[in-house]
């Protein structure tokens, strides 16, 4: 009708950035750049916000911007949007993937380092010195969730804007051995990632939502977004990262599990991290769940609510990223081969899967096992390739075809 849910907006926590998920690794760049070009043709609105709002150099994102200049539009107590440092490193990382996976140096250089150098410099201005000696990030939100006892999402270390601001000082550090930028820089960016707080687990062993103890959890919610750190972010999996942090992490999953949630895009945002834990348990209900409760329409658009009560696009773009995590996971020079797909779910093939390098997979499979694995290198260099416990090292020409076999 003419009042779709939500005003019918573009809504900047995980809703876009489930629905673009797909783009990059599913080998289509025009999908990804379409993406990539309108947030840039916004950029001078979220720096307005940044300096409007808050006296800050950078970007902030809002759960609502106006579509066409990105400033941010949505006000009332219970949105407190100027004040969400994380929504910028949220919708800014699928530039930094999309240019991992087509392995193309010149958009790192030109196009995603600039954006997070602006990052740095808001976290300059925004980030609060401590007397414990670490910088807080104060005021903080964790989309859509307010701590228990209170009336605001306002928080203190919000641990999806901590993972978020250690993932941006990470990349930098990263881009600048990549690209050999001057040491001050590297010093300084370095100097904040060492003094942000550290994850907190809580008394249930579970990752926590805030890292500061005076705020409890709330479990019964549909977003994820302090498992950031395992997915979209890659701090955090099954064979990646502080082993007490992952156990945490899987525990944090566990606890929001026992909430079913009726929304699409929590269903998935669950089996997504739950593919990067190796929970194949969590990805099996999850997806049967989705696939009973008349989620997909004719056109094969999905609703954000079970039978069909509200057309919405973020289901229907994440669920090819679910099952290509499910069947390759894969980060700098590394990829691993059917790390979450279950036993008894169905053989199939899958050509031209992008990985990060600018590479390319053809993968078959059939009762659960690799049948026939191909790399199609775009670049020289190292590559490690692992399968059930296994690995196998790869020293990549250009242009060459690498069959893998086990």
């Amino acid at each position: 009708d003419w009042k779709p849910a939500w005003i019918g907006g573009f809504v900047w926590d995980s809703n876009i950035n489930l629905a673009i998920s797909a783009a990059a690794m599913s080998n289509l760049p025009e999908c990804a750049e379409s993406y990539c070009g309108y947030v840039e043709r916004l950029l001078p609105g979220w720096r307005l916000n940044a300096k409007n709002y808050l006296g800050c150099r950078g970007f902030i994102v809002a759960h609502y911007n106006d579509p066409e200049n990105g400033f941010l539009t949505h006000f009332g107590p219970s949105f407190p949007w100027m004040c969400w440092p994380g929504g910028a490193g949220w919708n800014l990382r699928p530039f930094y993937e999309y240019a991992m996976l087509m392995g193309d140096s010149e958009m790192l250089k030109n196009r995603v380092l600039p954006l997070y150098r602006e990052m740095a410099d808001f976290y300059e201005d925004y980030l609060v010195m401590g007397d414990d000696g670490l910088y807080h990030i104060s005021p903080s939100v964790s989309p859509e969730n307010a701590p228990t006892g209170t009336h605001t999402w306002l928080s203190k270390d919000a641990t999806m804007d901590v993972a978020i601001a250690r993932e941006v000082f990470g990349i930098l550090l990263d881009l600048s051995d990549r690209f050999n930028l001057p040491q001050a820089e590297r010093l300084k960016w370095s100097s904040y990632l060492e003094r942000l707080p550290e994850y907190r687990i809580n008394e249930d062993g579970a990752l926590a939502e805030w890292v500061d103890a005076t705020y409890p959890d709330v479990y019964n919610h549909r977003h994820l977004s302090h498992l950031y750190p395992v997915f979209p972010g890659s701090q955090l999996s099954k064979n990646k990262g502080d082993v007490q942090l992952v156990k945490a992490a899987q525990m944090a999953l566990d606890k929001r599990f026992e909430f079913d949630t009726s929304s699409a895009h929590g269903l998935l945002h669950v089996a997504l991290q739950a593919a990067r834990l190796g929970d194949m348990d969590k990805i099996t209900k999850n997806l049967d769940r989705f696939s009973h409760r008349y989620y997909v329409y004719n056109s094969l658009v999905t609703s954000h609510d079970p039978d069909h009560r509200i057309y919405n696009l973020d289901a229907v773009l994440s669920l090819p990223r679910l099952f290509m995590e499910m069947l390759v996971y894969t980060e700098p020079e590394k990829i691993e081969l059917l790390p979450a797909w279950p036993e008894g779910y169905a053989d199939g093939r899958l050509k031209g899967i992008r990985v990060f390098g600018g590479h390319t997979l053809d993968l078959a499979w059939a009762n659960g096992e690799v049948t026939e694995a191909v790399l199609h290198a775009a670049q020289d260099g190292p590559y490690e390739v692992a399968y059930r416990g296994r690995t196998k090292q790869l020293d990549l020409s250009a242009g060459e075809d690498y069959a893998i076999s086990f």
